[in-house]
């Protein structure tokens, strides 16, 4: 898979830490720029073999869909885009759900699962779970994924307030993963690019800790993409680092 000449190109940086709590880093992720492909995910905390899925789900995924993008010589159209990485994730998740069929020490392991990958006017965007893709634009964010997630699912129905959410115990509850069943559906769209963009793609270890408010403070007061980065998981850390956390910050430039 090569990048596509025409329009836009994203670049990124990509910042993890294990935290302050876990033993072990379970995220895994993949930036990059010469194949304008960014992948994270998030291995399921509490489920042996959490970081065996995060990382066979990056490098699984990013295999398939350089593959099938190996040979095109110009652009996809955006709904064969999303087509090919629809099919990429869910064979990825029959690979992981049939390696925890095999071996009962990987039994139940799962991952969240976020993709974002630029065709050069535009950017396909795929999630499962709870980890997110935000779009940073013109001073403004915006969350473009919706979590799979029991909570979100009872906010949406009303059921339960915003403020009560803050400490419901239904957190971290996914309705969605990679690898724990043996089908699943991922959200995908497409977006065109208009230039002077950010995207932020990161692992709920970021939005356990920082406010929707605080994330789009952070980064329209520092426009230095290494800057932001790094201030984004200082934060995370000294509010406790009870997760591992991952972040990708992808600006569009020509």
């Amino acid at each position: 898979m090569k990048a596509y000449k025409k329009g836009y190109q994203l670049k990124a940086t990509a910042l993890t830490d294990i935290g302050r709590v876990r033993k072990r880093n379970e995220d895994a992720s993949a930036s990059c720029e010469e194949e304008q492909l960014f992948v994270l995910a998030d291995g399921m905390g509490g489920h042996k073999g959490g970081d065996v899925a995060s990382r066979a789900s990056v490098h699984g995924f990013c295999a398939i869909v350089k593959d099938a993008l190996e040979h095109p010589t110009a652009s996809p159209s955006p709904e064969s885009a999303c087509r090919i990485v629809r099919l990429a994730i869910q064979e990825i998740n029959r690979i992981i759900y049939r390696m925890g069929q095999q071996d009962h020490l990987l039994k139940g392991m799962g991952t969240t699962f976020c993709a974002l990958l630029s065709f050069g006017d535009y950017v396909v965007y795929a999630h499962v779970g709870d980890s997110r893709i935000y779009l940073f634009s013109d001073g403004k964010l915006q969350q473009l994924t919706q979590d799979h997630s029991l909570l979100r699912e009872l906010l949406d129905m009303g059921q339960i307030s915003e403020r009560e959410a803050e400490h419901s115990p239904y957190r971290g509850v996914l309705t969605r993963a990679v690898g724990t069943e043996p089908t699943v559906e991922p959200s995908v769209q497409y977006l065109y690019l208009k230039g002077g963009e950010r995207f932020l793609i990161c692992s709920d270890g970021l939005t356990e800790h920082l406010s929707f408010q605080e994330i789009q403070d952070t980064l329209r007061r520092n426009p230095d993409r290494n800057d932001a980065a790094h201030l984004l998981i200082d934060t995370a850390l000294t509010r406790g680092g009870h997760d591992n956390v991952t972040i990708i910050l992808a600006d569009v430039e020509k």
